[in-house]
């Protein structure tokens, strides 16, 4: 096995420090590296995993039938904590980390670009992951003495860029990960040029209110959750046909909030999958081979222009107004699209200049003010290239006159090696 991690901005008194892990080995040899990861790094113990064990028994079953590579993962993780994998009173499909109680919704902007559309000939994932800069304390609005609330750190403070390469089974990735180790994919790119990204669906949060059944601990149910289904589709998965069928035959369910996804693959197909929020009907969008613009809103009940709100920007309609926003910019382009042209369309909808617009309203500013979500990355898959680049949020900065500048870092470069899927 081959380990090797490097850490940026740590000493730049940024908000985040970004970790940049690459395994190479067995599946077994992956879990148990990450296992290790969780052990030493975050403190936790198989207690923090204890399960209900007729639910664990279950999983287990699931995962060995349906997910093998998952399995040797998990059972690596078995490894570094010292216990027999098919120990029931614990469920180590998960490594969750910075993360104990249910999480705020992912408000993202995304957009997929087919060769055809770009000057490079290459397709590329355009992707704002925008999230909270708080604490859970904060995000949870817990009442908590000052010394002890200092202490806590945000909860996207440490994202982790994985790069694997498993040897007996599963293509490899490059993805980000946070809030779970072992399968807490965001967006990411296997070696078949498959690209990927998730976003939360506001509309199914909003439409639920309290009857959202999140699942804050031990899961009480069998199948993969919101961020394992993007892990799966990167490990088995080469084409959009294959993504397809591995979203419609998988069982799934939500660990703590619905969410929706885009899938692409190399050769330029693409579509938006979602559930609907009963979770009772399946819905598959499909590109056509034109950039597909997603956010936050339920593409399945809004997918015309007549269909979707219009007007000024607000926080009630900003995941609409997002997403109009990118649909006039890319049908305005003249010819075809750099990457560059990319990184400008998506800073427009970032969420930094998003309150800013929002302030402009008088009765509006002291709102946009008090929120804390920021654009934590801006990503950028190149297909053809298996490569991303990354710009990340460090902070910000007092201005002359009141005003803030966002500080970010600037593009950071990985690539996926040229290995065989």
């Amino acid at each position: 096995m081959n380990l090797k991690e490097q850490t940026f901005f740590e000493d730049n008194h940024g908000f985040m420090t970004v970790h940049h892990l690459v395994i190479q080995g067995t599946n077994h040899e992956i879990g148990s590296s990450l296992g290790e990861l969780a052990r030493e790094r975050f403190g936790r113990t198989p207690a923090h995993y204890a399960a209900d064990p007729v639910i664990a028994r279950a999983r287990r079953a699931y995962f060995q039938r349906n997910y093998p590579i998952h399995w040797a993962r998990v059972e690596g993780v078995a490894a570094a904590f010292g216990v027999d994998p098919e120990d029931d009173r614990y469920d180590l499909s998960g490594l969750g980390f910075n993360l104990d109680l249910p999480l705020p919704p992912m408000g993202c902007s995304v957009v997929y670009y087919p060769p055809a559309a770009t000057v490079s000939g290459s397709g590329y994932l355009s992707r704002n992951y925008d999230f909270s800069t708080g604490s859970l304390a904060d995000i949870m609005q817990i009442p908590l003495p000052p010394e002890v609330k200092s202490q806590l750190v945000p909860v996207m403070s440490s994202p982790y860029v994985m790069e694997w390469y498993p040897e007996d089974g599963g293509y490899a990735s490059i993805a980000i990960h946070a809030f779970e180790l072992l399968s807490g994919t965001l967006d990411g790119m296997n070696s078949a040029g498959l690209v990927v990204s998730i976003m939360a669906d506001e509309e199914a949060i909003g439409e639920l209110g309290p009857r959202l059944e999140v699942h804050p601990g031990s899961a009480h149910v069998v199948g993969v959750h919101e961020l394992q289904v993007m892990r799966l589709l990167l490990d088995t998965c080469a084409t959009v046909q294959e993504a397809k069928d591995a979203l419609l035959t998988s069982k799934q369910y939500y660990s703590f909030i619905p969410c929706h996804y885009i899938i692409a693959d190399q050769a330029g197909n693409s579509f938006i999958y979602e559930n609907s929020t009963g979770r009772n009907a399946q819905f598959v969008i499909e590109g056509g081979g034109k950039p597909q613009v997603v956010t936050n809103f339920q593409v399945y009940k809004h997918p015309t222009a007549d269909q979707q709100p219009h007007g000024a920007l607000t926080l009630e309609n900003n995941a609409f107004w997002r997403y109009h926003t990118l649909i006039d910019r890319i049908a305005g382009h003249q010819g075809l699209f750099s990457p560059e042209d990319l990184k400008e369309n998506n800073d427009c909808v970032n969420i930094f200049n998003l309150f800013e617009e929002i302030s402009t309203d008088p009765s509006q500013s002291s709102i946009a003010a008090s929120l804390q979500a920021r654009t934590l990355w801006h990503s950028l898959y190149d297909q053809q290239g298996r490569s991303v680049e990354f710009s990340f949020y460090l902070g910000e900065e007092s201005q002359t006159g009141g005003k803030r500048r966002e500080r970010r870092s600037d593009y950071m470069k990985f690539v996926l090696r040229n290995v065989s899927g």
